[in-house]
Order: C-alpha cells, then structure tokens, then sequence
C-alpha cells in the first residue's frame, strides 16, 4: 500500500535500485551527452526527495547524478528534468528541497515540477511534442509506482516509439498476485500489460511459474512495444520477492550498462539478480560456462566475425552477462579448448588478446 505520509522511511531492500540507477546514470549521461543537444530526464513518480531515514529519492539521485559528473559533455549538455508527483504535498516537498541543495542550477540545466498523475501528465507532454511535429530528445524514464493503475503499456509504448529512449521500471508483482482474480482489478492490469493475456496466470496454482508466466509477459509486451532489449531483475526483503525491475531500450550498449552495474552491485546489496537464461546465477563467484555455451550456440558454423559482434551479442538481452566479461572468461577459454580460431592475417601483440576488428572463428 502506498504511504499516507509526506515522507517515509526507504526499505533496505528498496536501496538497491536506487543504487543501479545511480550507476547506470554515470554511464548513460556521457555517451548521450556527445551526440545529442538535448537529454530528458523523466521521474514519474518522483515523491518528495528525501526519505524520512535520510535516504535520497531518484530525483536527487538523477540530478546529482548530472551535477556532479566530471564529463565534460555532461557538463554542457543541455539537460531537462521532469519531476512528475501527484501528491501536491510531496512535491511541494521535492522542490523545495532541491532549491535549498542548487540555489543556482548551471544554466544549461532545466528541473519541471509537475503535479498531476504519470499517464495523464506523459501524454499530454508527448501530445504537445506530437501537435509541434518534434521528435523526442533522448530520454531516461524512471517509472516507480506503489501500485499498477498509472502505467499503461500504451504510454510506455509513445516513449519507446522514439529509438533514443529508454525506461526503468518497477513491477509489484505482490500486489499484482494479491488482487489478480479480483474482476475489479482485470481492467488495470489489461493496460498495465497492454491486453489481457495476464489472464493467463489465472490458471497457474504454483506461485514461481505464476511470477515468471507474468514477467515473461510483461518482458514480451516491453519487446512489442518498440524495446530491442529488456532485462529484469528481483527485489527481495530476506527470502521475499518484493518486485521487479525491468529495464527496456533499443540499444544493446543500454542493455550492456544495466547489466554491469546490476552485476557490480547486487553482490553487496539485499537483491538478487535473476539470470534469465542461466538460472540460479552466483555473481559473486560466478559460472561463465552458460556464456561459452551461448556464444558457441550463435556463432558456431557463421565464419569468419570480430570481437565486436560478439560483445554485441554478449551485452544484449539474449544472455545474463556483459560485454566487458567476455574476453577473459569466453573468449579466452574458448581459444584455449581449441573452439576459437584466430584468422592468420589478424595481427595481435600477444596471445589470448582480442582487438574489436580482428577476424575469429567459432566452432
């Protein structure tokens, strides 16, 4: 349920996405930052900044993120902010808040304090984009909801429609679990999923394969929507799963990022991160045969590829892993169990060295 008060203590098990966001906005802002003249920062549920127990809410974090990154790029890049909240409280809270903290913002930085609900408050910023006949500036959307009935697969549809955005999500599965068969509640969760194929889990008794049935789902909607590539992990308090995070883009270099600071995180955080394809991942003393075994399966019999290509491969959502483990614990491996043919033309300067444009072959 969501709280009655203005502010509220953050969950423990609630840090650790806020961490990942922190990580993946260092890396997200500098590679925007050198192609783009505008960057859109969105928090749809932004609430009031602070939490109670001292803790800094996903407005701050992606404004200090900004603030204080030593790219130069990001320096000067042109940023807006959306803080969207419908609590008027909360969000006279959230502005207040960081007026106090930035006096002066740096010129090129613009924070929007919006009151209204996410749905109503995203479609009518994307209309007004749509009546000028602009495009959409590259856009991180954070959307993290108490419940279901504001997010709409349609408007996260409109956002993934522009090739440069991308979202971060929260799923209450719990809540979703709670009130699944509830005929009142059927439809919140058709727009939640953009159909009514959640229906589906109706029919399912065990719990785990209920869970997975309607992230899958949810996953799948994320890929008809315009999402190249959607990676998920879980939120536990002790042995409970509290919710979902999905992340979806139309970069694979996206994808990449999620999962490295997902993977150099959640080792010393109370979340886990679910391997999708390899299951029961450790990442603190990780298996790397699931990655071999992926990387034969889609490059063995192909001829002649890069390192490049496989990186690709490798920090997409078609494995658990990310592209910066790939040389030392595939592709290194694979030479080595005589699976991995470099071509004789490919000059490298040592041995188990792996330059993006050189010519290997998997078998």
């Amino acid at each position: 349920m969501p709280p009655k008060t203005t502010l509220w203590d953050l969950d423990d098990h609630s840090k650790g996405k806020h961490i990942v966001l922190q990580r993946y906005l260092n890396a997200w802002l500098p590679i925007l930052s050198r192609y783009n003249g505008r960057l859109l920062i969105i928090d749809g549920f932004a609430g009031p900044g602070l939490y109670s127990n001292g803790h800094e809410g996903s407005p701050l974090i992606a404004l200090e993120a900004a603030m204080k990154h030593r790219d130069k790029a990001v320096q000067d890049q042109e940023i807006v902010f959306y803080f969207i909240e419908s609590d008027l409280k909360r969000l006279e809270h959230l502005e207040t808040l960081i007026k106090e903290r930035y006096p002066k913002l740096p010129a090129n930085f613009k924070v929007d304090f919006i009151g209204g609900k996410f749905d109503e408050t995203l479609t009518q910023l994307l209309d007004s984009i749509d009546d000028q006949k602009k495009h959409l500036a590259p856009c991180f959307a954070m959307i993290d909801p108490f419940g279901v009935s504001d997010t709409p697969m349609a408007i996260i549809q409109r956002l993934l429609g522009n090739r440069k955005a991308e979202v971060y999500i929260s799923v209450m599965y719990e809540f979703i679990n709670r009130f699944l068969a509830s005929s009142e509640f059927g439809p919140h969760l058709d727009r939640l999923f953009g159909s009514d194929a959640w229906r589906g889990a109706l029919d399912l008794e065990n719990r785990s394969r209920k869970k997975e049935f309607l992230y899958n789902l949810y996953k799948k909607e994320l890929k008809s929507a315009g999402a190249q590539h959607a990676i998920h992990f879980d939120l536990y308090n002790g042995n409970r799963h509290v919710y979902g995070i999905f992340f979806a883009s139309q970069s694979w270099v996206g994808a990449d990022r999620i999962k490295e600071a997902i993977w150099k995180v959640a080792p010393n955080g109370d979340f886990i991160f679910r391997g999708e394809h390899s299951d029961g991942l450790d990442l603190v003393n990780p298996d790397f045969r699931p990655l071999l075994g992926a990387i034969r399966q889609e490059f063995s019999g192909k001829g002649w590829v890069t390192p490049k290509d496989i990186a690709m491969f490798v920090g997409s959502d078609n494995t658990d892993y990310y592209s910066a483990q790939m040389k030392k614990n595939a592709l290194k491996p694979l030479e080595q169990e005589g699976f991995l043919e470099v071509h004789p033309e490919s000059v490298r300067s040592r041995r188990f060295t792996y330059k993006d444009d050189i010519k290997i072959k998997i078998s």
